[in-house]
């Protein structure tokens, strides 16, 4: 849901729940007090990050930029949307070719733990990417090992892993 969007429920429950309190009481009022903070407490605990990274899933770079953004405190998310938070924030990154911020954000998101293994093991084999155009080659061996142990059954992950170990085995100059 649009942050706009929650915070314009909230008002129009308050001030409905006022109006209602102060006409006819508080035992009238109370269910929109109670859903106003229930809209309040979903969004500083769960944010945008579901609706952004759905749009990463689709390609809308932009657009997921623009919800994940809108997250000022992502230290309150719960710990699972935390975790998503900084997959979408370190894969819209990495987009851009930041990489050290993208590689920040990404080994953020393993450490606290994505949902899937599909999604572990795309973060770690993100970062041995970025480690590999940076040239640091046994970081990034070791986290397409990581990659692997989460053992994905997405064939496009196992698909780059085996392009990325393809291009370890060759010698380089």
């Amino acid at each position: 849901m649009n942050t706009r969007v929650r915070f314009l429920l909230i008002l129009l429950f308050v001030v409905l729940g006022i109006l209602l309190h102060v006409r006819i009481g508080f035992s009238a009022a109370w269910y929109l007090y109670l859903a106003s903070f229930i809209i309040l407490l979903t969004h500083f605990l769960f944010g945008n990050v579901w609706a952004a990274f759905a749009l990463l899933r689709k390609g809308k770079i932009p657009e997921a930029e623009v919800l994940i953004n809108q997250i000022k405190r992502p230290n309150l998310l719960t710990k699972q949307h935390r975790a998503y938070y900084h997959f979408t924030k370190g894969m819209i990154t990495l987009q851009k070719e930041e990489l050290k911020e993208a590689e920040n954000q990404l080994k953020q998101a393993l450490e606290i733990g994505l949902r899937t293994p599909n999604d572990n093991a795309l973060t770690a084999l993100n970062i041995a990417h970025i480690y590999f155009k940076q040239q640091k080659i046994e970081p990034c061996r070791n986290f397409l090992n990581q990659s692997k142990s989460f053992k994905p059954n997405d064939l496009m992950i196992k698909e780059k892993i085996s392009e990325l170990e393809k291009v370890l085995a060759t010698p380089f100059n």
